[in-house]
């Protein structure tokens, strides 16, 4: 019989306790526990590689293969190490300090997670070892569940080698998945309530340690105005919507995609600075939504003067398509555009007067530049000469800031065009 003072029916408790400490970095909350594999899989969601990525994404795109082949190491390498996985939640946790235990700056005690925490608490640093953890657990089960059924069958047949055969190797099986279930993972959890504050430290904590791409970069660092204007702007610009590559810096050949996002968040600060840069003033000035508004000022006159570039807006050309036909296409010409824009703006020219100034050159913009020295484009300098001729300018910055200075001579004086045809 058991005695009801030494029940405790886990089952009914909302909570899981583990030992914790909690301290202050940076400014924020951070609870150090660790979990073993069992729990980690437990209380963290699986990352999903086909999942496709939003604009309030914290993380980058999942490679399978280097979740897959950290799956591998930790099933089968007794000695595996993991670093730290940094996690982030909302305050949904209770803690309980231990009376004594304080250092003054570090607080120990005990850390209640929810047992629904699962949609709450997302990665910040780890998907990879985290979808690894997953998919040794699952791996490892299915291993000891076929394990069983041949075990099952052999003592059906009352075939004793077979038996034992089967039998050593569930034990193997079920004493690695005791050995993941005890041995611990440290875990970091860091209080923050909203994805913008996630991808900043995501960005702080990847740019000190490994590079990450102009395009996260752009999208994640929430301190800077451009990249608040460049997630605003990614959610609500119809041009935009799904022809941003969210995470390389290079858009070309047969890519579904028209800019990536770094390339974005360069035509806004052209239109903001021109060739200058934002300085701490400036960013304490700039509004993110007045940005926005000049770009969607901006990009509705270039799909207006540019029709090829308006079809790809309705979706009725592709991004490859228009790369391959009008110069428009080039990411580079874009932003040279944004450049003549800017300095036409600051000459006072109304966007009415710039949308039709560029409206005049695209009989201009077919592509691709032909190697011809007699060719308008060509002769600028500015285009490689290639055998099949160019379909997007230099992309250094003095040749974008040259090309602007051309486009906005052709805006305004009367340019004697030639456009050489293969």
């Amino acid at each position: 019989m058991i005695n009801i003072a030494d029940v405790h029916a886990t089952g009914y408790d909302p909570y899981e306790h583990f030992f914790a400490s909690r301290y202050k970095q940076g400014g924020r909350t951070v609870y150090a526990i660790d979990w073993s594999v069992r729990e980690l899989v437990t209380f963290l969601p699986k990352p999903d590689p086909d999942k496709p990525l939003g604009v309030d994404a914290t993380q980058r795109r999942i490679v399978p293969a280097h979740a897959k082949g950290f799956a591998e190491y930790i099933r089968h390498d007794a000695g595996w190490v993991s670093p730290a996985l940094l996690l982030r939640s909302p305050d949904i946790f209770k803690f309980q300090g231990v009376e004594g235990l304080n250092t003054g700056s570090t607080q120990f005690g005990l850390l209640s997670v929810p047992k629904d925490s699962k949609t709450e608490i997302q990665i910040v640093d780890g998907q990879h070892r985290t979808l690894g953890f997953h998919l040794a657990w699952e791996a490892l089960s299915a291993d000891i569940e076929k394990g069983r059924v041949e075990l099952a069958r052999s003592k059906q047949y009352d075939d004793q080698v077979a038996i034992q055969f089967a039998q050593k190797k569930l034990d193997k099986f079920l004493k690695r998945r005791d050995e993941m279930g005890t041995e611990r993972v440290s875990i970091q959890v860091v209080i923050v309530d909203t994805p913008e504050i996630a991808r900043r430290v995501f960005v702080d904590i990847n740019d000190n340690a490994k590079g990450i791409t102009g395009a996260v970069k752009s999208r994640f660092d929430d301190r800077k105005v451009i990249s608040r204007a460049l997630n605003l702007a990614l959610s609500e610009n119809d041009l935009l919507d799904g022809r941003v590559d969210l995470e390389q810096d290079r858009v070309s050949g047969n890519s579904q995609y028209l800019l990536g996002a770094k390339h974005v968040a360069d035509i806004l600060r052209a239109l903001v600075v021109g060739h200058g840069r934002i300085g701490k003033r400036l960013e304490d000035e700039l509004d993110e939504k007045e940005v926005v508004k000049k770009f969607d000022q901006f990009v509705t006159a270039m799909t207006s003067a540019f029709p090829e570039l308006g079809e790809v807006e309705a979706g009725l050309r592709t991004p490859a398509e228009l790369r391959t036909s009008n110069l428009v296409g080039s990411n580079v010409m874009l932003r040279a555009f944004a450049l003549a824009w800017h300095d036409l703006d600051e000459n006072d020219w109304s966007p009415k007067e710039i949308q039709e100034a560029f409206a005049g050159m695209n009989p201009q913009m077919k592509a691709p530049v032909i190697s011809n020295p007699k060719d308008t484009w060509f002769a600028s300098g500015l285009f490689p000469a290639t055998d099949a001729g160019a379909y997007s300018p230099t992309s250094r910055l003095q040749d974008i800031k040259a090309l602007a200075e051309f486009i906005v001579d052709a805006c305004d004086t009367e340019v004697d065009w030639f456009r050489a045809t293969a």
